[in-house]
């Protein structure tokens, strides 16, 4: 089958006095009829290529490994637990609740059936300090944009209260269940189009009221990119909301609803802070003054003194602090010990009581926890078992496996390593390797190099079910953790955005030449991965570095990084990359900008891009304009564009449409990368 025609139109724009041309502008609109006709010729073009019997075996293996229970930690509230499960034959997550450890499930919330095509999924819940209620966001098609519903779990019934347009809603309730406090977007229409997942506010719902009533918090005449989270004081009275946008900073303002008034507690500092709330004081989890971390405290009656002025209630260590969690007796830290976590418990006034006993090479995942339950739950993963979930029996003080996912593979036939690599600046980076004991190390093993790099997201051992396939037949997979990520703390973070944007890149480039240099692999047999972000990555070192890479799959990328703040939520992350509307920023950008850096002449890897036609975090515009590009240069590889139909940026995602997406990717790299199906 030949590739696609794509038409060109001369559009060139002056941006702060740069010419830059974009032939492709008319692809960005997804509602033209023939964008459509495109699309749905691009999706025939890749079907010629990768449909076939290996993808077939592919998505028969992943059924197979896919269709296990699946479930989340559980959250105990006064002896009763919620918790999401899926069962093997179910797309989506189902929530339940069961009275006791051993008590019986019973249904809450079941979304599978609810369409067709199974894309109505939960996107977050959160159950009443009493257990009498749960709040929960549904959505569907891949949008996110949630509905939040309110359910009296007695009656198995959902009550008349009912919002529109909560997108992942941080949710408060009292202490006494007769309301909430909740995040929202706009209603509809009362917004301009590309606006609806902005505008955040903060809003108190009572129970049996109409939600048009809701009284407006916090966010009146705010600026339209904030990030905001919420959280309460144990008696209800004080609601800390966090606010930010970008990824390295942010302020608190504290709602107090006896005096009904709004005082800032943490405005104009370069830090990020979180604020949490124990019975008679308040802890602050920061990196004001501390890269890595620490955590301060002061008294309730105290709350609004200098953060200088704070106690430090837990020094920074020599490793990032990730996340606090608290329950009834205990603080948790958890730590990233190059890459690896590490658990280590307090008690209430900040006394090390001890660690948590973890296996080598693993991540957690996840801990519930609740300030009134001295019980509590955490999971764990690694690259070489899923997620098995641990909990803290506070009757005897013991830790003990409480439920485990089935694991598709025998943990004894695979290595894990983590070795050291010399960026191109000469900082030191970390790579996780994963393979089969029998692979022998040559420059023909199929290889696929993942990263990520960006908004201070950690890449941590987990398990990689939809990478099972390619691991049993003897190839390799690699993990590295550039900068951009927050593995090391903000420093690390910082120099791989905006104007440092160039040493993620560099260093992905230089961990593909060391995995060539240490004979794991060569440049015939090696291939990039990424999503989303990471999709920016891979695109952007495949036009870099062309003669490095076979083989290339972008998943949901941003590409064209001119006029990326022009769509959807994209203008948040303006902090991460520069904002293009200035001259100096764009100078930065437009040298790596993935879009505007391909040039005629050069033949660059085989890419295969994925997109989906609902995703409202990066605009599937991205995918389609670098396809059209990459496909009129390219005289010999292939350029792939497959775009997923009723599908978002991936959460919530049916399993038929991740097996079907999966065995695609599958397939693309075995062909390209020579890997026997």
């Amino acid at each position: 089958m030949q590739i696609p025609k794509t038409k060109k139109v001369n559009v060139v724009d002056d941006v702060s006095g740069i010419t830059i041309a974009d032939p492709y502008r008319w692809l960005e609109n997804i509602d033209d009829t023939d964008v459509k006709s495109w699309i749905g010729a691009q999706n025939q073009y890749t079907d010629s290529f990768l449909r076939n019997d290996g993808q077939k075996k592919f998505s028969d293996e992943l059924v197979k490994n896919f269709k296990v229970v699946n479930f989340s930690n559980p959250v105990p509230v006064k002896e009763c637990y919620f918790y999401t499960e899926r069962q093997p034959n179910e797309d989506q997550m189902v929530l339940y609740i069961k009275n006791g450890l051993n008590g019986n499930p019973v249904k809450l919330v079941d979304p599978n059936g609810k369409k067709k095509d199974n894309t109505v999924t939960i996107d977050y819940w959160f159950p009443g300090w009493s257990g009498r209620y749960v709040a929960y966001g549904l959505s569907e098609g891949g949008d996110e944009m949630a509905t939040l519903y309110v359910m009296d779990v007695d009656k198995k019934e959902n009550l008349q209260d009912k919002i529109v347009h909560c997108r992942y809603s941080s949710v408060q309730w009292l202490p006494d269940d007769s309301g909430f406090f909740y995040t929202r977007n706009p209603r509809p229409c009362t917004v301009p189009k590309n606006e609806e997942h902005l505008h955040f506010k903060v809003y108190f719902h009572k129970i049996g009221d109409n939600s048009d009533n809701d009284k407006l918090i916090f966010g009146e005449g705010r600026p339209k990119d904030d990030m905001i989270n919420i959280s309460l004081s144990m008696d209800g009275r004080y609601l800390a909301i966090h606010v930010s946008r970008s990824w390295t900073e942010n302020e608190i303002y504290i709602y107090d609803r006896d005096k009904e008034n709004i005082k800032p507690l943490i405005t104009g500092i370069s830090a990020k802070f979180s604020l949490k709330f124990l019975s008679n004081k308040a802890i602050l989890y920061t990196n004001y003054k501390a890269n890595n971390y620490r955590v301060l405290s002061a008294e309730m009656d105290r709350l609004f003194r200098n953060i200088d002025e704070w106690q430090e209630f837990f020094p920074e260590r020599e490793n990032l602090l990730e996340s606090v969690a608290i329950t009834a007796d205990k603080i948790l830290l958890e730590y990233l010990v190059n890459a690896c976590s590490e658990i280590v418990t307090l008690d209430h006034f900040g006394k090390e009581a001890g660690k948590i006993p973890l296996p080598k090479y693993s991540s957690l995942a996840g801990i519930s926890t609740r300030r009134t339950e001295k019980e509590f739950f955490y999971g764990l993963e690694s690259f070489t078992f899923p997620k098995i979930v641990y909990r803290f029996n506070p009757e005897d003080q013991q830790y003990e496996k409480y439920k485990a996912t089935d694991n598709p593979i025998n943990p004894k036939d695979y290595v894990v390593k983590q070795e050291w690599y010399l960026s191109k600046d000469g900082t030191r980076i970390p790579i996780f390797i994963f393979h089969k004991n029998e692979v022998v190390y040559s420059e023909k093993n199929p290889t696929i190099l993942y990263g990520y790099g960006g908004f201070a997201l950690n890449e941590t051992p987990m398990f990689m079910r939809s990478w099972v396939p390619w691991i049993e037949r003897g190839g390799i997979f690699a993990v590295a953790n550039i900068r951009g990520g927050g593995e090391f703390g903000e420093k690390w973070h910082k120099t791989g955005i905006k104007e440092n944007k160039q040493n993620s890149f560099d260093d992905f480039i230089s961990a593909a030449e060391y995995l060539i240099s240490k004979n794991y692999t060569g440049t015939q047999y090696l291939g990039i991965l990424g999503g989303s972000n990471g999709g920016l990555l891979v695109s952007a070192v495949a036009v870099q570095r062309p003669d490095l890479f076979k083989a290339v799959c972008s998943r949901v990328p941003l590409t064209d990084m001119v006029r990326f703040p022009k769509f959807g939520i994209a203008v948040r992350w303006i902090h991460e990359y520069g904002n293009p509307e200035i001259k100096n920023d764009l100078e930065k950008i437009i040298k790596w900008s993935p879009y505007h850096n391909v040039r005629i002449g050069v033949e660059y890897p085989n890419i295969l891009f994925t997109t989906a036609d609902k995703d409202t975090r990066v605009d599937s515009l991205h995918a389609r304009k670098m396809t059209a590009l990459l496909q009129s240069v390219n005289k010999k590889n292939k350029t792939l564009l497959f775009t997923e139909i009723e599908a978002g940026h991936g959460a919530g995602k049916p399993i038929s449409k991740t097996v079907e997406l999966q065995s695609l990717i599958l397939t693309f790299f075995a062909q390209e990368l020579g890997l026997k199906v």
